[in-house]
């Protein structure tokens, strides 16, 4: 009777860590953690029992009862804890909940520990013997019974959960591994009842005996229903490890779950998620607020760590809107360095690598604009075309290096004396324009008079030697939409006849026309 009932706990507690190690190593997720400890548990139970029928020593009985209570305390709140995850009734175990769970059973754990001072959980001992074997007797004190009464509680919770999920889901499939899941939960009631009214018969833990009959059943359930494997597997790949942070909120926009990603993006923001409505958690932060609460997706940017980043914030509605219990999926998308990408490759196609002005397809196009809109709008505008002077001699002299330095240098020249506002291109290779927002002929003519005399007077340094540079400057402009032009090519050609008429006067000056 020891030998087979040895046997039975040794092949129990292998399976037991077996399954511990199998679960711990598949994932990192909140269920499958309590599923890896409740088992771990159950080991640990089995082992202390194991030893303590193949013991005669009353001392080591009392010791290996001792070392049951490490896992046997946590069992039925752990089997409690992974019916809520499984069955998506909590979505995380957070700090409340941990509190609100484990008191109970933590206190159990110190109480055994510190039996022999209080005698308030066993009040005596005795070794007595059955069938070949010794078995430990013990004495129930006051607090043993409440924690058996938690551990009956715990345990008719996980049974009534399992029995709704299994109520409630019309697959069959889903509903199989409910009614396997309800079913292994059934049998450990079924061994705390018989230690409550058999025990004192032959002292026999029949709780310890039934438990591996559970892990069978659930055994039975993974290879057959594989439902652990896939759907952990496919939370985790597609929610928990995603890159995008994501926050599912229920009814009342409650934060009923998030994975790891969403945590870091608040936690950038010293925004801790919890299981409160997002009004409550995004109190402080309006504008964010206003995100999350609306059904559109947007986007959104954000000061972290002094640089500004991009998000882009989706929302995918869950289940059916009508039923009054609005649902919702926000994912938070860091598009950082997309934008980033997306700004380069638009500075490089519509930039000039060598002056850092407009080239000529993008100058074109938005003096185009800027020439519709002031004849619509009845403004005044004007454009400057600027020719380098002698340029060629400049790199025949000094080398093309020398003239690609000069290139740069009026190109920065341009930068630091006109508006923000104005349009700053390179049309050619040592022929540059500028349009001139809001402004008249005469303040044309005055900014280009200025320009070329700075450009005069300014020395470009090129490796040891001090090259001189001058410009001449067409200037046109339009005073009202009555002008017949439609099209700033036009002002374009009265700017280019006047900068032909500037470098037929000797070049370094500046020539106005006004269009009829």
């Amino acid at each position: 009777m020891k030998t087979l009932l040895s046997l039975y706990l040794v092949l129990a507690v292998i399976l037991a860590q077996f399954f511990a190690a199998y679960f711990f190593s598949k994932g990192r997720t909140s269920y499958w953690k309590a599923f890896s400890a409740l088992v771990l548990c159950i080991s640990i139970y089995l082992f202390g029992y194991l030893m303590i029928i193949n013991s005669s020593n009353l001392q080591e009985m009392i010791f290996w009862n001792q070392f049951q209570y490490f896992g046997l305390p946590f069992i039925s709140v752990l089997w409690l804890l992974v019916a809520l995850l499984h069955t998506k009734t909590i979505y995380s175990l957070n700090t409340s909940r941990a509190i609100l769970l484990f008191s109970i059973p933590v206190i159990t754990f110190f109480m055994r520990l510190t039996n022999h001072w209080h005698h308030l959980f066993y009040t005596k001992w005795e070794a007595k013997q059955f069938y070949g074997y010794y078995s430990l007797y013990m004495e129930r004190g006051f607090w043993y019974y409440i924690n058996i009464s938690y551990t009956i509680l715990c345990l008719l919770l996980t049974v009534i959960i399992y029995f709704i999920g299994y109520q409630r889901n019309k697959i069959d499939n889903t509903r199989s591994h409910f009614f396997v899941f309800l079913f292994a939960s059934l049998l450990p009631l079924i061994g705390i009842a018989l230690v409550l009214f058999a025990f004192d018969e032959r002292s026999i833990d029949y709780s310890a005996l039934i438990m591996p009959v559970s892990l069978l059943i659930i055994s039975y359930g993974i290879l057959k229903y594989d439902f652990l494997e896939i759907k952990t597997l496919a939370r985790e790949t597609i929610f928990e490890n995603n890159f995008a942070g994501m926050v599912v909120l229920g009814p009342g926009k409650r934060i009923i779950d998030y994975n790891k990603a969403a945590e870091n993006f608040f936690a950038a923001v010293n925004i801790t998620l919890k299981n409160y409505p997002i009004e409550h958690v995004l109190a402080g932060e309006p504008k964010l607020l206003e995100i999350f609460e609306s059904v559109d997706s947007q986007d959104f940017s954000l000061l972290i760590d002094g640089e500004e980043r991009f998000f882009e914030i989706d929302v995918l509605p869950l289940g059916d809107s009508r039923d009054g219990n609005t649902r919702m999926l926000k994912s938070i998308r860091d598009v950082t360095e997309e934008r980033k990408m997306q700004e380069k490759l638009k500075f490089l196609a519509t930039t000039d690598s060598l002056s850092g002005l407009y080239n000529r397809a993008e100058f074109m196009n938005l003096a185009q604009r800027e020439f519709s809109r002031a004849k619509r709008n009845n403004e005044e505008l004007s454009l400057l075309i600027m020719d380098l002077d002698n340029f060629k001699t400049i790199n025949d002299t000094f080398g093309h290096a020398a003239g690609d330095e000069v290139i740069r240098e009026m190109g920065s020249m341009i930068k630091s004396s006109f508006r923000r506002t104005d349009i700053a291109g390179r049309i050619g290779g040592e022929e540059f324009a500028v349009v001139l927002k809001n402004a008249s002929l005469a303040d044309a003519k005055r900014l280009a008079e200025q320009f070329r005399e700075n450009i005069a007077r300014r020395k470009v340094i090129f490796g040891k030697q001090e090259i001189g540079v001058t410009v001449s400057i067409g200037v046109a402009s339009i005073r009202n939409n009555n002008d017949a032009s439609n099209n700033i090519t036009d002002i374009l050609k009265i700017a280019d006849d006047a900068l032909y008429k500037a470098k037929a006067k000797g070049r370094n000056c500046v020539v106005a026309m006004e269009m009829e």
